[in-house]
């Protein structure tokens, strides 16, 4: 070298700044690093664990190592600025080459301890040989450096023991010892993660070692110990040319910070990658930066065989955060690795089990763990136990720690009633669907609608970014309800997934996304969209309705009423117009009579509740013949025995009741007691009732609600006491009784007999107007008598077929009223006339009347007292009575004559003129009859005769008369005088 330089001053200069430039660039603050890659060959090639040891000792500072000693070819790798001693496989970082020039960086003064050799690396002895030799200096800008490192003078000094090889180098007295101290501890850990052949660094009196164990799956666990902190932890996984490693917390690895690319050591090439990277790739020979052309896309391969070999949960910490690359490659590098995760099966995945899954170790540890009955979870690895907080805490084959049986096998608890089994297998993203947030409950249902899923532990928020990096295909609500259209399942399966959903229904926007969702029927249909079902929550088991989109009750759920399904009861489902119709149609079809009597079964017995039409449903009789419902009895009903023997009512089938039930069979219409016909704002007579239409003409406006009892016709005239019995002890038909104005006691009043006589012609005990005259009705207590009052004569309410009855018994002698009866009746039948209520076209006046004596006389003898004076004067035997103010009415009724004009009196005697106010018996008269002043002349008779004549020819004295306004009294009279 001496000579070179002689020869040439140039070289001389070139070597001087050639090695300024290394020291000054390429290994600028990489002592340590250099130095145990140094380490690090030579412990490999002696194949021993390597060992490096740094201390001071005044302003030396030492570096030894173990490992192959130095030999003559390492003299001459440390004294060339461009080669090394690394010749094959065996070295894996660069021994003995230009790195060592890093010690420049430090020190000019340099030694190399070796047990087979040590040399001695001295700036300044070679600036003393330089003048001995007589070479000339280069002529530099400033003071000429020459090279430290291209002479070196063997020493006997030897690397302490323990060592193989030691570095001594003097630092130059503006190094900061401490700070540079500091510096390689912090360098310590990395390096012994980037040089695995490193197993101890000693920076002073702190140690800091590493420590590998094999695990599974191709991972191993490198620990670094320190004195200053906890024991840090890796998970290394090895592909061909390639490292990498996660930094592990809590026993489950995480993202790595911000890094740069380690070709072993630190490069400049900065990365934003999940994990570590240590690659084998070409380098510049500072090793700062890539060298050019390098097909760093290369270290993706196996990148995916990584991800698979973590725990499920814990592999999409591998995948790429979107984010902007740092550099070139760490742009090239972040596609390569989502390609390759891209492309490979290593996604955990919940699939059914006739998908072949790919090979998975660690996923078949969890199966069989899950399978295994004996499996019982160690309590050391339960989430939040001290094992799992430890330093030694998890391991990526500890399945119990990352899985549950649940998600394992989610499909055998949760997808009731389904054929499909779930489990757990691994798939390449482009092939898997997410559902963000899915539960497990509701991944083992989607699993058999979409195929293979994301299983629940990484398809939170968490993992969405990853996921979409991945071009994972994200479900939602909308598609989950599209795809549900195709199934067919079990109500059960159904019934979870609603259940599974229902978590997910926040807002209006999920609401409108399911939409679309199927709904399995009572009927076996499956329909889309819950907004045209009806949910029926009382019904255990289903019932086959076709006229409405009833939804099976084992598939009901309380979501389905949240996505717009109607609820509906038994009683909304068989009021339906849509089954009016069918029945309408086909009253015979067996689907509909086992769904009509299936939800009669459930129906309410509230009379009203069910409509009437409900009774033309055909049912078999006992002769096998099809009759409507509401022309059948049940067996043993106490109805029967009480209808004409004509009557066109049979007895359903005892197979029917046996099958349906007799509650079931009423509800509809089938009788049991009689039935009655119940409608809201009816329109019309329409509801085959018996004579409804006299009934409904006499209404004045349309009910608001019709309730009446029917069949009324069909009953044994010699039956109705039983049959009143029958319908008072029926709580549906006894209120009916009591409604005067309704048509079940109008048509009672009218048509039902007891002994011959209508109802509408007996009275109640209590009432005595017509006592005498009508009969009261027989065989009821006082209780049922005040419901009966409303089918029996009302004093109060007049009616033609009332006004015949009470003529034919007032001309009939067997009848023997008193005579207020034959009084107050005459005032009835007059008052009915003058309201309207009477016409006297619609009736017979009668050849025989009833007398105020009660005598029964000839038509011919009769008088109608119009005027209360004449009463006296009359035969008592002839006289009509009834009310003064009523008599033309009731004369016109009974085509009688009045009093008054049939009679004309003439006042014989003569009496003395006064007035009311003047004559104290005119005061006394007035308070007598409780009148007020009168007006007029009163003429005071001593005895007081008047003649008759025309219809009655008489003489007779009265107690008082009238003559226009004129009032005349007999001075004593024997009788009081009434009010004119």
């Amino acid at each position: 070298m001496v000579a070179a330089w002689r020869g040439s001053p140039t070289r001389l200069r070139e070597d001087a700044a050639t090695e300024a430039d290394l020291v000054r660039s390429g290994y600028r603050d990489r002592l340590l690093t250099e130095l145990a890659q140094n380490a690090a060959d030579a412990a490999a090639k002696a194949g021993v664990a390597g060992r490096i040891a740094v201390w001071l000792e005044g302003r030396a500072l030492h570096i030894a190592n173990t490992g192959v000693e130095l030999d003559i070819s390492g003299v001459h790798a440390l004294t060339a600025l461009r080669a090394s001693a690394k010749g094959g496989a065996d070295a894996s970082v660069g021994r003995f080459g230009v790195g060592f020039t890093a010690v420049l960086a430090v020190a000019d003064e340099i030694e190399f301890r070796s047990r087979g050799g040590s040399v001695r690396f001295s700036r300044a002895e070679t600036r003393a040989l330089l003048g001995t030799e007589g070479i000339a200096i280069p002529d530099v800008e400033g003071e000429f450096a020459p090279p430290a490192l291209r002479l070196a003078w063997p020493i006997e000094e030897r690397p302490v023991d323990g060592f193989d090889s030691e570095v001594v180098l003097t630092l130059r007295a503006d190094i900061d010892t401490v700070g540079l101290l500091t510096a390689m501890r912090a360098e310590a850990v990395d390096l012994l993660l980037e040089l695995p052949a490193l197993h101890h660094i000693r920076i002073g009196d702190q140690e800091i070692s590493s420590a590998v164990t094999e695990l599974e799956n191709g991972i191993q666990e490198v620990r670094i110990a320190g004195p200053e902190a906890e024991d840090r932890r890796w998970w290394q996984y090895r592909t061909e040319h390639a490292r990498w490693l996660l930094p592990v917390r809590g026993g489950r690895p995480v993202v790595t910070t911000p890094d740069v690319l380690r070709a072993p050591t630190r490069s400049d090439e900065e990365l934003s990658l999940p994990a570590l990277l240590i690659a084998d790739i070409a380098m510049q020979p500072d090793r700062r930066r890539l060298l050019p052309g390098a097909r760093i896309a290369d270290l993706a391969a196996g990148y995916a065989d990584f991800a698979r070999a973590l725990p499920p949960i814990d592999r999409l910490v591998l995948v790429p955060a979107p984010a902007f690359a740092r550099s070139e490659a760490d742009s090239l590098l972040r596609e390569a690795l989502v390609a390759e995760l891209r492309e490979h099966p290593w996604l955990p995945v919940l699939s059914t089990s006739d998908e072949a899954p790919a090979t998975d170790p660690v996923l078949a540890a969890d199966l069989a763990l899950a399978a295994d009955p004996a499996h019982e979870p160690d309590p050391a690895h339960e989430p939040g136990s001290a094992a799992e907080s430890a330093p030694d805490a998890g391991r990526p084959s500890d399945s119990d720690d990352l899985l549950d049986d649940d998600l394992l096998f989610g499909a055998a608890r949760n997808g009731a009633g389904s054929a499909v089994r779930t489990a757990l297998s691994i798939e390449r993203p482009s092939r898997v669907s997410v559902f963000p947030g899915v539960t497990t409950e509701l991944a083992a249902l989607l699993t058999e609608i979409v195929g293979p899923l994301v299983i629940p532990e990484l398809s939170g928020r968490a993992g969405s970014d990853a996921l979409a990096a991945l071009d994972v295909h994200r479900l939602g609500l909308a598609r989950i309800a599209e795809l549900s259209s195709s199934l067919e399942r079990a109500p059960q399966w159904w019934y979870s997934l609603y259940d599974a959903l229902e978590p997910f229904v926040l807002d209006p926007l999920s609401v409108e996304e399911l939409g679309a969702l199927a709904v399995p029927l009572a009927d076996g249909r499956v329909v889309t969209g819950p907004r045209t079902v009806v949910l029926d929550d009382q019904l255990r088991s289903p019932i086959p309705v076709h006229w409405a989109r009833l939804a099976h009750p084992e598939a009901a759920h309380e979501l389905l009423g949240r996505l717009g399904a109607r609820a509906a009861t038994p009683e909304d489902l068989l009021n339906d117009p849509a089954l009016q119709a069918q029945l309408e149609d086909d009253p015979s079809d067996p689907d509909t009579v086992e769904a009509v009597l299936g939800l009669a079964a459930y129906a309410v017995s509230v009379p009203g509740a069910l409509p009437s039409w409900l009774g033309s449903l055909e049912l078999p009789d006992s002769t096998g013949e099809l009759q409507p419902a509401d022309e059948l009895l049940l067996p043993g009903a106490p109805l029967g025995p009480l209808l004409d023997a004509e009557s066109p009512l049979g007895t359903v089938a005892a197979e029917e009741v046996e099958q349906y039930g007799p509650e079931a069979l009423r509800a509809i219409g089938v009788g049991w007691s009689f039935t009655v016909v119940t409608e809201s704002d009816p329109t019309g007579p329409d509801h085959h009732l018996d004579d409804e239409e006299s009934w409904w003409d006499r209404l004045a406006d349309d009910p608001r609600e019709l309730r009446a009892v029917r069949d009324l016709d069909l009953v044994d005239d010699d039956k109705w006491p039983e049959a009143l019995q029958l319908l008072l002890s029926d709580e549906n038909t006894r209120p009916l009784l009591g409604d005067r104005d309704g048509y079940t006691a109008w048509w009672l009043r009218r048509h039902a007999h007891i002994d011959g006589i209508a109802l509408g012609r007996m009275r109640h005990p209590d009432d005595t107007t017509f006592d005498g005259l009508l009969p009261v009705i027989p065989g009821f207590g006082a209780h049922d008598l005040r419901v009966l009052r409303a089918v029996l004569a009302d004093p109060e309410v007049m009616s033609a077929e009332l006004a015949e009855e009470l003529m034919d018994a007032l001309a009939d002698p067997t009848r023997i009223p008193v005579p207020e009866a034959i009084s107050q009746t005459h005032r009835r039948l007059a008052e009915g006339l003058a309201d309207g209520i009477l016409e006297v076209a619609d009736l017979d006046a009668p050849d025989r009347v009833r007398a105020l004596t009660g005598a029964v006389i000839d038509a011919a003898d009769a008088l109608v007292l119009d005027q209360p004076w004449f009463g006296p004067a009359l035969p008592a035997d002839r006289l009509i009575v009834g009310d003064i103010e009523t008599a033309p009415s009731l004369a016109a009724l009974l085509d009688l004559p009045l009093a008054s004009q049939a009679v004309t009196a003439e006042i014989l005697s003569s009496g003395r003129r006064t007035t009311w106010a003047a004559e104290p018996l005119g005061v006394l008269l007035r308070l007598q009859f409780g009148s007020p002043t009168r007006t007029g002349e009163l003429v005071i008779h001593d005895e007081l005769r008047v003649r008759l004549t025309g219809a009655v020819e008489a003489t007779v004295a009265v107690a008082w008369w009238r003559e226009g306004d004129v009032t005349h009294v007999q001075a004593h009279p024997h009788i009081a005088v009434p009010h004119a």
